[in-house]
C-alpha cells in the first residue's frame, strides 16, 4: 500500500529524518541539551576572538600613532644641519606613519572600539613617545 516515495521519507540515510520520520537533532546524534550547550561554547568562544581581534587592533593603532608621533618629531628636528633632501625623507615618513596610524584607528573603531577608548590610548601613546 505504500507507494515508494512514502518509503523514502522515513529512511535513515533521508537528511536530518530518522527512522520513524521526525527529526533528529541539528548534529546528528547529539541530544538537544548537549546541541544547545555546543551552541552556547561556541558563541562564548566567537566573543573572546572578536574581543582579541578589537583588542589588537587598539593596540596596533596605539602603536602606530606612537611611530607617527615620533616620526614628526624627527621631521620637526631635523630642519637644522641637514640637507633639504633628508628633511623632505623625514617629512614623507611622518606623513606616511600619520597615514598608517590613520587607518589603524578605522580599523578599530569598524571593529567596535569606542571613540572614547581610542582617543585615550592614541594620546596616551603620543604623550609617552614624545616625552
Amino acid at each position: 500500500m505504500h507507494s515508494s516515495s512514502s518509503m523514502q521519507y522515513g529512511r535513515a540515510n533521508h537528511g536530518s529524518l530518522s527512522i520513524n520520520g521526525y527529526l533528529r537533532p541539528p548534529s546528528g546524534g547529539k541530544t538537544v541539551g548537549r546541541w544547545l550547550k555546543d551552541r552556547r561554547e561556541k558563541k562564548k568562544e566567537e566573543a573572546r576572538t572578536h574581543n582579541a581581534e578589537l583588542h589588537a587592533a587598539v593596540s596596533v593603532a596605539a602603536v602606530a600613532a606612537a611611530v607617527a608621533a615620533i616620526a614628526a618629531a624627527t621631521a620637526a628636528s631635523s630642519g637644522s644641519g641637514k640637507d633639504e633632501q633628508a628633511v623632505k625623507t623625514d617629512s614623507a615618513v611622518a606623513s606616511a606613519a600619520t597615514l598608517v596610524a590613520a587607518q589603524c584607528v578605522e580599523a578599530a573603531e569598524a571593529l567596535g572600539a569606542e571613540r572614547e577608548h581610542l582617543t585615550a590610548v592614541v594620546s596616551s601613546a603620543v604623550n609617552v613617545s614624545s616625552a
